[in-house]
């Protein structure tokens, strides 16, 4: 592999100077990038303005497909008009809480966050406040027109999840084998020295 790979770099470098020689070939910086200005511009760079999917929450939104089975979903509506997310205050839960989510359109939040998993205790409808901060998984999904495009295509099993359901609750502990034994034991193990 390594050989290959030398071998590869070696003909790149002998090709580069058989085509170049006695040629001063010079490659402009506005060239290299996406961003057609020089890599040394401090200026020049335009930001466009950009709006996200969908309009005010509550305004008959579209969901958006998650990436995978579980993922976080993609806030399908505008959230630069509310306040910021604190423990204290949540604007998010006035509407998807459970009880309410249903009255006004409101995708519910979901099983998981109304658990304590450290100690799979179920909070009883209270959210976990482990997940007051919803933004840090959940976020708008902006309108934009990209200088590549991304062609990444889910994958999904039907079964058990999918494009717009979770079932995460459930599937947690997937592939998890409990050790019954106790080897794992941190105070045993401790103890014994």
């Amino acid at each position: 592999m390594k050989r290959s790979v030398m071998s590869v770099i070696a003909a790149l470098l002998v090709g580069t100077a058989w085509v170049s020689a006695g040629q001063n070939v010079e490659i402009a910086e506005e060239t290299l990038g996406l961003s057609k200005v020089s890599v040394d511009a401090d200026t020049g760079l335009v930001e466009k303005p950009y709006s996200y999917k969908g309009t005010a929450p509550g305004a008959g939104n579209k969901r958006i497909p998650r990436a995978y089975d579980n993922a976080p979903p993609m806030i399908p509506h505008d959230i630069n008009e509310l306040p910021i997310i604190t423990q204290e205050e949540n604007t998010c839960t006035s509407c998807h809480m459970p009880d309410v989510a249903s009255s006004v359109g409101a995708i519910p939040i979901p099983k998981t966050h109304l658990t304590n998993l450290r100690k799979m205790e179920d909070l009883k409808g209270q959210l976990y406040q482990g997940r007051w901060n919803c933004t840090q998984c959940h976020a708008p999904q902006a309108e934009l027109d990209p200088a590549v495009m991304n062609k990444f295509k889910g994958a999904y099993r039907k079964k058990i999840g999918g494009e717009y359901k979770t079932n995460l609750i459930k599937t947690l502990r997937e592939g998890v084998v409990e050790d019954k034994s106790g080897s794992f034991d941190l105070n045993k193990d401790l103890l014994e020295e």
